[in-house]
This record gives structure tokens, sequence and C-alpha cells, in this order.
């Protein structure tokens, strides 16, 4: 059998069958190994006995096309620019294959992965001191659409949710009322993308004030809009809205309107009063938010 390097014991056996009186060719066909492999076995057990049947290398002695150490030294030199393996090869004048093998024997045949921006995380002082508010489409049940607005504080991580059938800058402002409403501390300031729903600042009219903007004016809240294309910068909402969908509609699956808006005021109740958050080292949001106002009035 071809590409097999039978034991040494094996064959000094074989070779000790056959000089026992047993035919090659019998042999052959007995261990499924071709006749002339056996034959160079007999001559090389004949020349030097058992150690003649020591398993040898078939890599050849020469190969003259094999490249010099200087050109594999290059190669890598190119690698830690950066090149890969089409431009390597055409500034060294070889092969794309060759290149390649080259690499893959260094085990550097796959460029390492560029170093990640370090993640700068913050967290506010104190409850109410900045508000994050985005919203999501929801698939339709009714044969209506309906959006999800949700907001949550950067501090507590208390949140805020609720299921409107429009999106625009009257349910924002809508949903900004309630959230005023429902959080028992001022707000401070509240952040958003760049959506028509709360700014004009990338419309054709950018002067102009959407309904949203005059209400966070006159409550007294400073409007905070994060950079174009940086939804990180807002990413404690966007983790929020992945919370819901994973922990809430995804488990509870309902089938209506009704039901997705009665199972979302359920979430949100243990979301705030009882689920665990990993950022607070475990405490539920109002747990924080109760511990600060107690340390505060201490």
């Amino acid at each position: 059998m071809r590409g097999v390097a039978h034991d040494p014991v094996f064959r000094a056996k074989v070779m000790a069958q056959h000089e026992a009186g047993m035919p090659l060719v019998v042999l052959s066909d007995q261990y499924g190994i071709a006749r002339p492999v056996l034959s160079r076995w007999w001559q090389r057990y004949q020349a030097a006995d058992v150690a003649g049947l020591q398993p040898r290398s078939r890599r050849p002695h020469r190969s003259p096309t094999a490249h010099d150490g200087h050109v594999l030294e290059a190669i890598d030199s190119a690698r830690e620019f950066g090149w890969g393996v089409g431009r390597i090869a055409h500034e060294l004048g070889l092969g794309h294959g060759t290149v390649q093998r080259a690499l893959e024997r260094t085990g550097r045949n796959r460029l390492p992965s560029p170093p990640r921006k370090p993640v700068r995380r913050y967290e506010k002082t104190r409850p109410g001191e900045l508000l994050h508010l985005d919203y999501k489409y929801l698939p339709c049940l009714n044969g209506g659409a309906e959006f999800e607005y949700v907001a949550v504080d950067d501090f507590s991580r208390e949140a805020v949710a609720r299921i409107a059938g429009e999106r625009s800058t009257r349910a924002a402002t809508a949903f900004l009322e309630h959230v005023l409403t429902q959080l028992p501390y001022p707000v401070e300031a509240v952040m958003t993308d760049n959506d028509l729903l709360f700014t004009m600042r990338y419309a054709y009219y950018a002067q102009r004030v959407t309904r949203f903007q005059q209400a966070l004016r006159s409550a007294g809240i400073r409007h905070q809009l994060i950079r174009p294309r940086s939804p990180a910068s807002n990413g404690k909402v966007e983790r929020l809205i992945k919370t819901i969908d994973d922990e809430c509609f995804r488990v509870v699956q309902p089938r209506s309107s009704r039901a997705r808006i009665g199972a979302l005021r359920l979430f949100v109740d243990y979301y705030n009063h009882a689920r665990p958050h990993q950022s607070l080292g475990g405490m539920s949001p109002v747990a924080r938010r109760q511990a600060y106002f107690e340390v505060a009035r201490t």
C-alpha cells in the first residue's frame, strides 16, 4: 500500500516469511502491499539485515527549483509591512503559490487583525444627569406599523418603554413627556441620535426646531446629539432594546399588539425592580437609584 510507513518489526516479519520460502506474490496478496515494494524490502534486508528495513524519507536529495534563504527572508520582511500574497509575489517576481507556501511554513499565511480601538466607557454620577432615548420599528401584528420607544437613565439604568402606532416627532414628544412623569427625579439632559424625529440638524431647513426639541426647551432639559455614524455613543439604550428583544419578545412571542404591549409593560417593571444588572454589580436599577438617594440624604 503506497504512502504507508510500515513498522520495521512488521517488515522484518514479512521478510522472515519470504526467507522461509513464501513467494513475494503470495505475500503481496496477503498483506495488500505491492510486489515491487516487497522486492525493495528484500534487497535492503539482504544488504543490511533488519537495519535496512527502517522507513526512509521520500524527500528528494536535491531541489533545484527551491529558493534559498534570502528569498524566504525577503518574503518574511515584506509580510512585516502587511503586504498580501499577491503584492509580495509581484514585487519579488515569484509565483503566487510559492509565496503562499512559504508563508504557511512560517505560520504567517494570515495577516493579524488590526487592534481595536479601546472603548471609552463612561457613567454619569447621579440619576437624571443624562437620559438615553431611541426607538425601534416593530414587526406588524395587527396590520398596522408599531414602534417601540425606549429611554434609559445613564446612572441607574432605570428604563421606560412604550409602544406607539406612528413614527413621528409628535409620538417621540409624547413619549418624552411620559418618561418625565415616570421617573421620580428631574432629568437634566437627553441624548438621541440625529433622526428627524429628534432634530433637524442635517435636514434642508437645519434651523428649524422639532416639536421634540421644543418640549425639551420648555422643560429646561439639554438636548445632546451623538456624532454622526456613532451609534456606540448611545449604546446603553441600544443594549436595552436588544435585551427587550432577547428576554421579552423572543420568550413571550406575543401574537397580538395588545399582548405585546402587555408583555413589554411587565418586562420593564421586572427589569427595573428585580432583574440583576451586571454593570451595576448585580443590583437592579431601582435598587441603585434608591441607594444613591439614601446616601445623598445622609
